[in-house]
């Protein structure tokens, strides 16, 4: 079980140093953690200015790894940084951004 989970954490922080070497994904998590609360798609858009077909792509690769979660509401879509499970692998990380 042990071993399991550490393979886990390893291909999470693999796939978080990848997510963070793009300019754009960068970009949406430095934003997320700078505001602290979840944002809507349309305002996040407003503040990283991408456009839209490229921060869907970059928000859907963010969410498949695990750094952000996603909640529908009507027609909008809200993103909120998943600050927990990056402080596990990287404490201290994000204060960095």
């Amino acid at each position: 079980m042990d071993i399991k989970q550490s393979v886990i954490t390893e291909n999470f922080k693999q796939r978080l140093f990848f997510a963070l070497s793009d300019p754009g994904r960068y970009k949406i998590v430095r934003m997320l953690y700078h505001v602290g609360h979840e944002m809507g798609c349309n305002e996040l858009n407003e503040h990283v200015e991408i456009d839209k077909s490229t921060m869907s792509y970059h928000l859907r690769t963010l969410r498949e790894i695990g750094m952000i979660t996603t909640r529908t509401q009507g027609r909008q879509k809200f993103v909120t940084l998943n600050r927990e499970k990056i402080e596990a692998a990287f404490p201290g990380l994000l204060e960095r951004l």
